[in-house]
């Protein structure tokens, strides 16, 4: 996982660096000694920090999911992708530190608008997504994809997610999370069909 993350943050910190148009032959790979694994790691994301910090507002390069600009897309899809495995890792451990709740709200919302807004064929279901202290999500799955609507208007629902934000977008991502599933089953087992790629 620690590998997967460090390639990551190469990968996307060299398509800011460069000005990268696309993708094409940018790679990275972790040590073979594990026994250097957290220092290149830490390196590497040291390095994409420092890019994003240092990159000007209007840079342009490649990015695959719609944002205000590439800049904000990068630094936000790389907060949310070491966000998701740092839960991953802390699991490992026996325990998970709650996310702030922006820091969530804004994972749900980029799951559903970006990723979510991709083709993919679903049995038809609804799904509310209700994280506490904030406004719901009402997601519709079927034949032409997935439409989520923000500010849930309210009806029915087939299944309804509730709990912290936190624990709602940790269930978002197919992780344990501690939520309460009130519905179908079905259609809770139907949004795990939806698979994130980058491209």
């Amino acid at each position: 996982m620690l590998s997967h993350v460090g390639v990551v943050h190469r990968w996307a910190g060299r398509i800011v660096r460069e000005g990268l148009a696309r993708p094409d032959g940018v790679t990275a790979e972790a040590p073979d000694d594990d026994s250097g694994l957290v220092e290149w790691y830490l390196d590497g994301f040291s390095s994409l920090v420092e890019t994003l910090r240092a990159a000007p507002d209007d840079v342009e390069c490649f990015a695959f999911l719609p944002a205000p600009s590439p800049l904000a897309f990068w630094a936000r899809r790389q907060a949310l992708e070491t966000a998701i495995h740092r839960a991953d890792a802390e699991a490992a451990m026996g325990g998970v530190a709650p996310y702030e709740d922006d820091l969530a709200l804004d994972g749900m919302a980029e799951l559903l608008v970006g990723f979510g807004a991709r083709k993919k064929v679903f049995e038809p279901a609804t799904v509310r997504l209700a994280p506490a202290g904030a406004p719901s999500w009402l997601v519709t799955l079927g034949p032409e994809g997935l439409a989520a609507e923000a500010n849930d208007p309210g009806g029915a629902a087939d299944v309804t997610v509730s709990g912290s934000p936190s624990e709602v977008y940790r269930w978002m991502w197919n992780r344990p999370a501690d939520v309460a599933v009130e519905g179908s089953a079905a259609a809770a087992a139907e949004w795990q069909k939806l698979a994130v790629r980058w491209s």
